[in-house]
């Protein structure tokens, strides 16, 4: 009677254990990254010589994990949100620059249109000058639309610092958070290893595979899941997460060997002290650096680029220039006459280092448009009334190395890596969908299956409850008899 005991009792906590297991993976069954958990049954082997089993026991609880499959996902994902944060960045750099509109029934970009229409407007007051060039209402137009164009390009250099500057703070942000959870990871590792195989364990494992789903996003992690069930977790090829240790990451600031040019990285600090540069190359964090290091120089680069073609076209033009009084705009070697012809400076009063956070309208010149030439002639008859430099001027806006074509270069290389980057966006979304698919197919929980195991060990759990009812009956019919 007593081993009839013991084995209905042991199948009833047995029976129960499989239960709670079911009913918690029932209940998560919508729960992102949920692993379904099975309870591994064992009979217990009777005595020396009996042929009857002492019952049954839970040898463990484990996940149904896939290793190569769960790689492939969190991969993936890591490579979605490298394009996702990449993407974030452009359509922001692109928005510094609109494209240029136009007015019903007008074949030509507006004046409201940004630097591009700002261009355009410039020209055409140049045209006015060559058409009148006594009249000094075109000159004040052409004027004001070179102070439009300086304030426009002080704004987009203004925009691009304050895109940078934001990059740079998320990048820190979310490398705090990296931090955290790494620091998690090595607390979970070393819980595992306390708590060793159980209910317990599978829900600290689950914990562990959370905390590696959101790493992953934000900086890509290759992962080795050890014989004890804790995780070794690498990035960019460095172990950053190993048992219980977990390494420190900052966001230092860094000079490119290569080109000289600044930018930022992601270091790893040794208890020594000195660091070592991680090569991020996956999640939102590599998206963040490729924008800060690469896509902002070059644009940046670019749009001094249409700063420097315009001061260096339109000065280079006036210079050529006489003054009403036949006088050349440049004036002679001992008395050089800059406000004539130095329309664009670098504030400084000098035409070399010329960028579009620092091009400025030459002060006297603004002051009295009067005194720009825009005369051919040497002649002072001549010259008053012919304005051949101007026609010139004005001419600028076709010229294939001139603003309009550079900044037009500039327009057009942001929308193609916008473009490719949704491309690969629409393409990474795809993958990293079939991925999680596929691991979900595996490590899921499918709740029709789950729910039949419920009812098989419920049947189970009343056939052994049946049997301790039935033994205890029988016991207290035995002792009554007695």
């Amino acid at each position: 009677m007593t081993q009839a005991l013991g084995i209905a009792a042991s199948s009833v906590n047995a029976d129960m254990t499989a239960i709670d297991t079911l009913a918690q993976n029932i209940a998560n069954a919508q729960t992102p990254g949920y692993i379904a958990e099975t309870a591994n049954l064992s009979s217990v082997p009777g005595g020396a010589g009996d042929r009857v089993g002492s019952g049954v026991q839970v040898l463990s609880i484990t996940q149904a994990t896939n290793a190569l499959l769960s790689a492939n996902n969190w991969q993936a994902q890591g490579a979605l949100s490298n394009l996702s944060a990449l993407q974030e960045s452009l359509s922001a750099i692109e928005n510094v620059f609109p494209l240029p509109t136009q007015a019903a029934g007008s074949t030509s970009a507006t004046s409201g249109s940004g630097i591009s229409g700002l261009l355009s407007s410039f020209w055409s007051a140049w045209d006015a000058i060559a058409q009148n060039p006594s009249s000094l209402a075109p000159r004040t137009e052409a004027v004001d639309g070179a102070q439009g164009l300086v304030t426009a390009l002080h704004q987009a250099a203004t925009q691009l610092t304050q895109i940078t500057q934001h990059t740079v703070t998320q990048l820190t942000d979310q490398l705090t958070q990296v931090n955290s959870l790494l620091a998690q990871a090595a607390r979970l590792n070393h819980s595992i290893v306390a708590q060793g195989s159980g209910a317990a364990s599978a829900s600290l494992s689950d914990q562990l595979r959370a905390v590696i789903d959101t790493l992953s996003k934000f900086a890509g992690a290759d992962v080795q899941m050890q014989s004890d069930g804790t995780a070794t977790i690498s990035i960019g090829g460095m172990a950053v997460v190993q048992g219980s240790t977990a390494v420190t990451l900052t966001v230092v600031a860094q000079q490119s060997t290569a080109t000289g040019s600044s930018g930022y990285g992601i270091e790893l600090k040794s208890t020594s002290g000195t660091g070592v540069v991680v090569p991020v190359s996956s999640g939102s964090i590599a998206g963040l650096l490729s924008t800060v290091n690469t896509y902002l120089p070059a644009v940046r680069k670019e749009l001094n680029g249409v700063a420097q073609a315009l001061a260096t076209k339109v000065n280079s033009t006036l210079k050529t220039a006489f003054l009403p009084t036949g006088a050349p705009a440049a004036g002679t070697v001992s008395t050089p006459t800059p406000q004539h012809w130095q329309m664009f400076t670098n504030g400084a009063g000098s035409t070399t280092g010329i960028t579009a956070a620092n091009i400025t309208v030459n002060k006297t010149m603004e002051q009295t448009p009067s005194l720009i030439a825009v005369s051919r002639s040497s002649t002072p008859s001549a010259a008053k009334n012919t304005g051949a430099v101007a026609q010139k001027m004005a001419e600028l806006g076709t010229t294939p190395k001139g603003p309009d074509a550079t900044y037009q270069t500039l327009v057009e290389n942001i929308g193609a890596a916008t473009q490719s980057v949704n491309d690969q966006l629409q393409a990474q979304t795809a993958v990293a969908t079939q991925a999680t698919q596929a691991l979900q197919a595996v490590s899921g929980v499918n709740v029709t299956e789950e729910l039949t195991s419920l009812l098989t060990f419920q049947q189970n759990y009343e056939a052994s409850a049946k049997v301790l009812t039935t033994v205890d009956a029988t016991v207290q019919a035995l002792l009554q008899a007695v």
